[in-house]
């Protein structure tokens, strides 16, 4: 004891004598004693960490895509030309907005902008501290330079009627104001464009433009960056890859690669895909899903898309498609529904004009036209068109053993005929599964009515130059992509049947023209009555037969996270928000 009286406590020494005191089964209740502390502070530890810790997103990995066609220009001023060149300009460059994956317009390099009342004033605010990837500052003058560079006849980029009238000057070093001739509601969707770097480009001859290092070489402010490209023995570009701008404005992307693999057609990207040469497929037509069955792994994206397929009427190639009621008995012989369950599987839906999910005066469960054959039959007859008795010296045969005059088992001719003449229509398409099986589904409909059908079948990377261009068509079977925000001047205004422009039937009409000019002015509380006004002028007039509004399968590998699209506008907008994209995964708290 001590001298107050107070026991002194054990000291561990003493401690170690203890068990030379106790019995075993004392021993034993501490040791189980013990064990059972030790389990319960472990689980206590296990639930706590289990509540608290997550799977987090990181750095690495690669992606691996089968793109078909081949990239040529890898430049936002040309980049519109082609899906292969659109997908790339997507990652490497950034615009000074941008949308998300919910097709919500946000600030890309432009942190903020403002419009004045009138709608014909837009301020940009431009970020600090951006560059360049060799180290130059991004400023004012790179957008103005991009945006003189489009206006610019002896560039000849093809979006230049976007940019006509528009002024822009830079207020100071980041920031920048564009002054519109009048108010145009799109126009924020305009400056999704990229932004060229200005201190390389200068330096190169406008009317040298195209044939510069920097399109397939492009240097850009996007989540990605060339890393490098491999070209064949014949010049054509195979694959390229892609490595993460661990400077992206707007926060790293966590997939360290991209790939893309160029493949011509779409049954070779698809075996390609099959054989595990990649991780994704840019596009699968609907015709060939059942040949991916083996690939378990593969996650099937139906995005809706603002895109209107349809057939476009060239009369000045056919003298016959000037008739109305020649177009009124071809748009009476489709069954576009049929199109749309036996071939399309569902994935789209009917229409009767361009006014799509969406725009202002769509209206949902409106009925479509029904298929009459007899109503079509009809309207040709009254035209003079008739079948005629084929002698048998006129059903001559080929080399192929088909004969040049079709005839039934009575000796009529399958088709119709007026003055000798066959009543004949050329259907040009691009050359790609989906819409072979279309056409052809279309050709015996239109066969059906007596009206000789030929498939003019174009390879896609050439139907651009080669048939719209110069409007090389009778019949024409195209999609049209119609953009976030309606506006369908671009391809009905008259204004837009020259030069390349994208009013493919030549549609001229001064009522249809002033309804479309106020609607790139009205608030959006008005413009329903006007659509409706223009679609009715479209379906009365007919210069195209409009057949379905299309979804867009988008395949990739569920080794890929972090995918939540639903809706896009442009096929390169499946690779919106590529940035949060992530293959590696770690462990943290919440």
């Amino acid at each position: 004891k001590r001298e107050n009286g107070a026991q002194s406590l054990t000291t561990w020494k003493q401690i170690k004598y203890i068990p030379k005191f106790l019995s075993k089964k004392e021993k034993m209740i501490i040791k189980v004693t013990i064990a059972i502390i030790i389990i319960c502070l472990g689980l206590t530890l296990y639930l706590f960490l289990n509540d608290n810790l997550v799977t987090k997103p990181k750095a690495g990995g690669t992606y691996t895509e089968i793109v078909i066609g081949a990239p040529q220009y890898i430049n936002p001023l040309y980049s519109t030309v082609g899906e292969p060149d659109r997908d790339l300009a997507r990652l490497v460059f950034a615009g000074l907005v941008k949308f998300d994956e919910q097709q919500n317009i946000m600030g890309d390099l432009a942190s903020e902008w403002f419009k004045d009342e009138q709608g014909t004033t837009y301020t940009f605010q431009l970020r600090d501290n951006v560059y360049w990837p060799d180290g130059k500052k991004f400023t004012a003058d790179d957008v103005i330079f991009t945006i003189e560079a489009i206006k610019n006849e002896l560039y000849q980029s093809p979006i230049r009627n976007n940019f006509t009238g528009i002024g822009v000057s830079a207020i100071d070093e980041l920031t920048v104001q564009f002054k519109l001739p009048e108010a145009f509601a799109p126009f924020l969707e305009n400056m999704t464009v990229g932004i060229l770097p200005a201190h390389l480009w200068e330096q190169i001859l406008p009317e040298n433009a195209k044939l510069a290092e920097l399109n397939l070489k492009p240097v850009g402010l996007g989540p990605y960056q060339v890393d490098s490209f491999i070209k064949d023995k014949q010049g054509f570009i195979k694959s390229y890859t892609l490595k993460r701008n661990k400077n992206y404005h707007l926060g790293a992307p966590y997939i360290e690669q991209i790939i893309f693999k160029f493949q011509p057609t779409f049954e070779m990207g698809v075996e390609s895909l099959k054989s595990r040469n990649a991780d994704g497929l840019s596009f699968l037509p609907l015709n060939l899903k059942e040949a991916l069955a083996s690939r378990k792994d593969l996650v099937y994206y139906s995005l809706s898309l603002p895109q209107y397929t349809a057939i476009f009427f060239n009369s000045k190639n056919n003298e016959n498609l000037k008739i109305k009621k020649i177009r009124q008995a071809l748009n009476l012989a489709i069954d576009k529904n049929k199109i749309v369950t036996e071939v399309l599987k569902n994935e789209a839906r009917a229409i009767d004009g361009p006014i799509l999910p969406g725009f202002p005066g769509y209206i949902e469960g409106q009925p479509i036209t029904k298929p009459d054959i007899k109503k079509a039959k009809k309207l040709l007859k009254n035209l003079g068109w008739q079948k005629k008795k084929i002698e048998s010296a006129e059903a001559t045969t080929t080399p192929d053993h088909q004969s040049d005059v079709a005839v039934d088992e009575v000796g009529m001719s399958k088709f119709l005929f007026k003055d000798e003449t066959e009543l004949t229509i050329n259907l040009t398409l691009a050359n790609q599964p989906q819409s072979v099986a279309v056409a052809e589904k279309i050709q015996k409909m239109w066969q059906a009515i007596g009206v000789k059908t030929n498939l003019i079948l174009v390879e896609p990377n050439q139907i651009q130059n080669e048939i719209i261009a110069p409007r090389a068509f009778e019949a024409l079977l195209f999609g049209e992509i119609l953009g976030a925000k309606p506006d369908l001047y671009p391809f009905w205004h008259s204004s837009q049947t020259k030069n390349g422009g994208l009013n493919l039937a030549n549609f001229k009409n001064s009522q249809a023209d002033k309804l479309l000019e106020n609607i790139r002015k009205e608030k959006p509380e008005k413009l329903a009555e006007d659509y409706i006004k223009f679609e009715d002028l479209l379906i009365t007039n007919l210069p195209a037969i409009f057949l379905y509004n299309p979804n867009y399968t988008y395949v990739v590998s569920n080794k890929v996270k972090g995918i939540t699209l639903k809706h896009i506008v442009s096929p390169a907008d499946r690779l919106n928000g590529i940035e949060k994209w992530y293959i590696k995964t770690k462990k943290g708290f919440k």
